[in-house]
């Protein structure tokens, strides 16, 4: 996969490591500056730091690349996350609560090290190499076990002043008020209760079998997809009319399920708001979390530039 960036010679090349941690896999990719992806790996996940660092190392063997020609090393975790501090705040699915990511993983490797919530990772990787390139202003919206968002507004990730902008999760419609549906850390929120694949699950079937269903005319699944559409739309169509994004992605591991309903989604979308919005899946799949993380390491160790309308010379390499 060729980019329009200028190749810095074989002894000048460097990497970026790229790890998204998930609640059930873990994916490393490891990726030059042109957004060449010369290595992945999918892994059961851990949450000990002995484990993931073992699995880097053998990666980095198995890719033939020294250490030292890797710039720096990116992490995607789920849930929130100081980049900043380089800090995991909590992230119940690994019991890490209050984690000095960036000093516990530097004890492993000396490089550069940094740490992100993995939806704003999927945001990076979408701007970097997926279906947001050039743009300074989208949503990305992550339908998995759970369900999170990021927000790149004005060419910028969002974070928040507790790095909890884009917790869709916690999204309350008006029949959670009436029910006197409430929201809390630790438990799903409303909105994730409607549209994340453990809601889906609680009818008996796996969320992609349902959507099969509902593509063969099943009048139970017909019933049940049209309720997800329905409601998703409604916090799609309030995310456009609060933030006002060139572009919506969809992604995730229910996301893969969604191109039989997608148009459908875009309809209900711009009946519910005027301002108009391109709804689209994710073009890069399960790995969007991972190649971000790989732009979040080149891009804070100034070996990338951020790509975006307003940079012409964006992801042009700049080395040292």
């Amino acid at each position: 996969m060729k980019r329009n960036v200028t190749q810095p010679s074989q002894a000048e090349q460097l990497y970026s490591v790229g790890v998204d941690i998930g609640g059930t896999k873990i994916m490393i990719l490891i990726a030059n500056q042109a957004g060449d992806i010369l290595y992945r790996k999918k892994v059961n996940t851990s949450g000990e730091f002995d484990v993931i660092s073992g699995h880097i190392t053998e990666c980095l063997r198995a890719a033939a690349i020294p250490l030292d020609q890797v710039a720096a090393m990116g992490f995607g975790v789920p849930g929130i996350a100081n980049s900043e501090e380089g800090t995991v705040i909590e992230a119940p699915a690994l019991q890490w609560n209050h984690v000095p990511f960036r000093e516990r993983m530097q004890r492993y490797f000396d490089k550069p090290i940094f740490v992100d919530n993995d939806v704003n990772c999927a945001a990076l990787g979408e701007r970097w190499l997926g279906s947001a390139q050039n743009l300074n202003d989208f949503v990305v919206v992550a339908i998995g076990t759970g369900v999170g968002s990021a927000i790149i507004s004005n060419g910028s990730l969002v974070k928040g002043s507790n790095h909890m902008a884009g917790e869709v999760a916690y999204l309350v419609l008006e029949q959670d008020v009436l029910g006197n549906g409430a929201n809390a850390f630790g438990d799903f929120g409303q909105f994730e209760k409607k549209i994340s694949g453990v809601a889906l699950s609680q009818y008996g079937t796996l969320p992609h079998e349902l959507f099969e269903q509902y593509a063969r005319g099943d009048e139970k699944a017909i019933s049940i997809i049209q309720q997800f559409v329905s409601d998703l739309s409604i916090g799609i169509a309030n995310m456009v009319s609060l933030l006002n994004p060139q572009k919506v992605i969809l992604c995730g591991g229910v996301s893969q399920s969604l191109s039989s309903v997608l148009e459908l989604i875009r309809e209900t979308v711009s009946n519910l708001t005027p301002i108009p919005t391109t709804i689209e899946l994710t073009s890069i799949g399960e790995e969007a979390g991972a190649i971000g993380a790989v732009a979040l390491a080149f891009e804070k160790a100034g070996v990338i530039k951020r790509r975006g309308i307003n940079n012409e010379n964006a992801y042009r390499t700049q080395l040292p």
